[in-house]
């Protein structure tokens, strides 16, 4: 599910703002529309308060409230998620260059409709990286049941000891009567993922540190390199790297 907050302590501009990303995502990302989640609020401190526990995809925030202006409410977010986009919406264009220390993607002049290809080059910019953040993959289980892993949970995923393919993931191991092949076919097309040993596969994203014949990820776990494979996935890794979004 991804997740959206849109906040404005003015009530008529906050309903504009609310219409146009809606109809926004609607003609243009009818793909989203059903798996995404709009909340809106009055203002920075009801945002707060709801969500101390709560991470938002998008936040689209006005930046002259009382209390707490959207500047302030921007430093609060990435103090506890550097991944969230942020964008902003204002009367004026004084506040430009502090939307910039606080890495928002974009900063319109109210009313949005009004700069309606302005936008379009902005989401058109964050959407791979919150599309990125909601790919999955269902896979079966052993026990004819099913489970949905996100793309973003993987640590890696191997042929085990049974001949069994196994994710491990964030939330746990899991053991699928899934192919490798299938499996290939699925992760492979995303950027993160590398085949760096013959039946294993590991998200470049929890790669820590780079042995010489392994990779060492945010788990502690080692991740072998083949000795066939060790040239060309080092340097998978650091192209990834460098162009990593």
């Amino acid at each position: 599910m991804m997740k959206v907050a849109i906040i404005d302590d003015s009530p008529e501009d906050l309903a504009r703002a609310v219409d146009y990303f809606t109809n926004y995502i609607s003609k243009n990302h009818i793909e989203l529309s059903y798996n995404l989640k709009v909340k809106s609020y009055s203002d920075a401190l009801e945002f707060i308060k709801n969500n101390l526990s709560e991470k938002f995809d998008l936040v689209i925030s006005d930046i002259c409230m009382k209390e707490i202006n959207g500047i302030r409410l921007a430093h609060f977010i990435r103090k506890n998620d550097a991944e969230c986009e942020i964008i902003f919406l204002t009367n004026s264009s004084e506040f430009l260059m502090d939307g910039y220390k606080v890495f928002a993607a974009g900063y319109f002049i109210k009313p949005l409709a009004d700069h309606a290809k302005e936008f379009d080059r902005t989401f058109k910019f964050i959407y791979p990286k919150l599309l990125k953040k909601h790919q999955e993959i269902k896979v079966p289980l052993i026990k004819n049941d099913s489970i949905t892993i996100p793309y973003s949970s993987i640590y890696y995923c191997e042929i085990e000891d049974k001949h069994r393919l196994c994710f491990v993931t964030k939330t746990g191991n899991y053991i699928t009567s899934m192919s490798f092949e299938d499996c290939q076919k699925w992760l492979m097309t995303d950027a993160r993922f590398l085949e760096c040993y013959y039946r294993i596969i590991v998200n470049m994203d929890y790669i820590i540190s780079l042995k010489e014949d392994d990779f060492l990820l945010e788990n502690g776990e080692k991740i072998p390199i083949s000795f066939r494979r060790k040239k060309e996935a080092k340097r998978q890794y650091m192209q990834y790297l460098a162009h990593k979004v």
